[in-house]
């Protein structure tokens, strides 16, 4: 059953430009304890974010936990954890992004496996089932984008598109009518959209008759594009050069779901630079989330954009005092 539409509305801030607020995603699979395997984003973080003049977070979530049996009802204390979110969200005047951040499976407890979409007919199944009933749960919210999954990679870019598309069909058979973000295979990085096959598969797609959608793609400045280094290559925003003017040529739109540098002195100015890129091309880049906060992320983590303490004096991250700029 649908959560009821909401009983008070707030105007939501007009930019999709946010956060990967991580924690609901850690040590994915059955049999895990809320509070201490996982956790959601704290009212603090969310706090923040929205003082600062942020529109969006994109949230990571185990599909295991929320959709524990195959054809079966969600979890409702998982969903329950997920629309707590939401709803403070929606008070903040805060989209959320509903990000399955599973990398391309879904997991069977019949068998015990985890079935690679798109190749596996019953995970292609299972995953259009979730996808339907996720989104009957949460049809009545006007604050909540369905990201189909987070980074296949493992399905070529034809396997996972026919992994998707039943998925995307599903969420409008439940009359959901909101953004649904589409990713590639590849990890979805936008400097492989053309290469991948991904630009081949999905150019001329329709999600009729709404067509309210654009394609997810992430985008690391390191070398490899993995965000596991501390350095950034040269020019690296003319990486998305190329997934731009494939979304211009399609009419089409892209949302940068994950991104970020660090403060190596090679990033000094590449971060401008690639900012500067997404922002001069706001007509087909919807919109951002930077990767990323967590209640459970280390301090010292590369990319971590929570404050040290949210305690005043709070002293922002240098690269929040850049993407400020770019709100």
């Amino acid at each position: 059953m649908p959560y009821p539409a909401p009983t008070s509305i707030p105007t939501l801030v007009t930019n999709y430009k946010g956060i990967n607020l991580s924690g609901a995603e850690f040590n994915p699979g059955p049999g895990k304890r809320y509070g201490w395997d996982y956790i959601y984003p704290s009212t603090q973080e969310i706090d923040y974010y929205a003082s600062k003049g942020f529109g969006i977070i994109r949230m990571p979530f185990d599909i295991t936990r929320a959709y524990p049996a195959p054809y079966s009802l969600l979890d409702t204390i998982e969903t329950g954890y997920i629309k707590t979110t939401v709803d403070y969200c929606l008070s903040k005047g805060m989209r959320v992004i509903l990000d399955p951040h599973n990398y391309g499976y879904i997991y069977d407890n019949r068998t015990g496996e985890y079935r690679l979409i798109g190749v596996d007919t019953e995970g292609t199944n299972l995953f259009a089932d979730f996808w339907g009933r996720m989104a009957t749960v949460f049809q009545n919210y006007p604050n909540v984008l369905f990201s189909l999954m987070n980074e296949p990679h493992v399905q070529t870019a034809a396997q996972w598109y026919a992994g998707a598309v039943p998925a995307i069909k599903a969420i409008r058979a439940a009359s959901a009518t909101q953004v649904i973000l589409i990713p590639g295979t590849a990890w979805t990085g936008a400097h492989s959209w053309i290469s991948s096959g991904n630009a081949a598969v999905w150019a001329g797609f329709q999600d009729d008759p709404l067509n309210n959608f654009v394609f997810e793609m992430h985008e690391y400045l390191d070398s490899d594009f993995s965000g596991t280094h501390d350095t950034c290559t040269l020019n690296s925003y003319v990486n998305l050069q190329a997934a731009t003017a494939w979304l211009t040529t399609n009419r089409f739109q892209g949302f940068l779901a994950e991104f970020g540098w660090t403060t190596d002195p090679s990033c000094t100015n590449e971060g401008p630079l690639f900012m500067q890129f997404v922002s001069a091309n706001s007509n087909v880049w919807m919109g951002w989330a930077w990767w990323c906060g967590g209640p459970w992320y280390p301090q010292t983590y590369r990319f971590m954009l929570d404050p040290v303490s949210f305690i005043e004096p709070i002293v922002d991250r240098p690269q929040m005092r850049l993407l400020l700029k770019y709100l």
